[in-house]
């Protein structure tokens, strides 16, 4: 019974800190809201992309997108060609597919 205690409050110890970093990920009130009251949560959203995707998954967030939360996922296909999968946070469904585009290090080639 003490190893279930334990392992109880390290589960929860995880999911504090995790929401510690979304907090610190995001910096935005607007979008810790929205993640807080998503109703799909990012497991959901990472078997909806795998189901959708042809090969891994490289990564998945959370995002606002224009007032609306959604999971984006980035699936690497077995030769290399990479897609983004837009998820709704809501309802779990599929919103778009396209070629991904690395947009976060587009803006940050301005500022070397």
């Amino acid at each position: 019974m003490k190893s279930l205690i334990s392992l109880t409050a390290l589960i929860s110890a995880g999911a504090v800190a995790m929401a510690g970093v979304t907090w610190a990920e995001t910096g935005n009130s607007e979008e810790l809201t929205l993640f807080s009251e998503a109703q799909i949560d990012i497991q959901r959203a990472l078997t909806v992309a795998l189901e959708s995707a042809n090969g891994k998954i490289a990564s998945i967030e959370f995002e606002n997108e224009a007032g609306k939360p959604v999971y984006e996922a980035v699936a690497v296909a077995p030769d290399g060609a990479m897609t983004e999968i837009f998820i709704d946070a809501n309802d779990g469904t599929v919103i778009s597919q396209s070629p991904y585009t690395d947009d976060d290090n587009e803006e940050d080639d301005g500022n070397d």
